[in-house]
């Protein structure tokens, strides 16, 4: 087995397991500080309105408004790194209008509706 070979393999066992660590480590990191992902792969905005019954909701960024669809696999946490608080695991129950959110969308372009991976929600002062 060649070297170029042995490291592909090494590569290809490795990729899943850094994965999950930067999913295990986001809820920790505060909105808009993810290396690589935000405002690369997610949208920073406030939320316009909560839609809980059809679990969607409207957010305004600088790029204009969208729909984003929460399903229910979807993590939220909830960014207390302006309080000084420990950040929590949160719900879509957290979701409620004027409050600033960074979303993490699956979709691999923006559109008029995106949906959610995660959603980290920053809780007021």
């Amino acid at each position: 087995m060649s070297i170029r070979s042995i490291f592909c393999l090494g590569l290809l066992l490795v990729l899943p397991a850094l994965t999950y660590a930067q999913q295990a480590m986001e809820m920790y990191i505060p909105i808009g500080a993810s290396i690589g992902v935000s405002n690369t792969s997610t949208i920073i905005g406030k939320i316009a309105e909560v839609d809980e019954q059809n679990k969607t909701f409207t957010i305004n960024d600088a790029a204009g408004t969208l729909t984003i669809i929460v399903p229910d696999k979807a993590s939220v946490w909830l960014d207390h790194s302006k309080t000084g608080g420990a950040n929590q695991i949160g719900s879509a129950a957290n979701l409620k209008a004027e409050l600033t959110v960074e979303v993490k969308y699956q979709e691999a372009t923006r559109g008029p509706s995106m949906t959610a991976e995660w959603i980290k929600i920053e809780m007021p002062r």
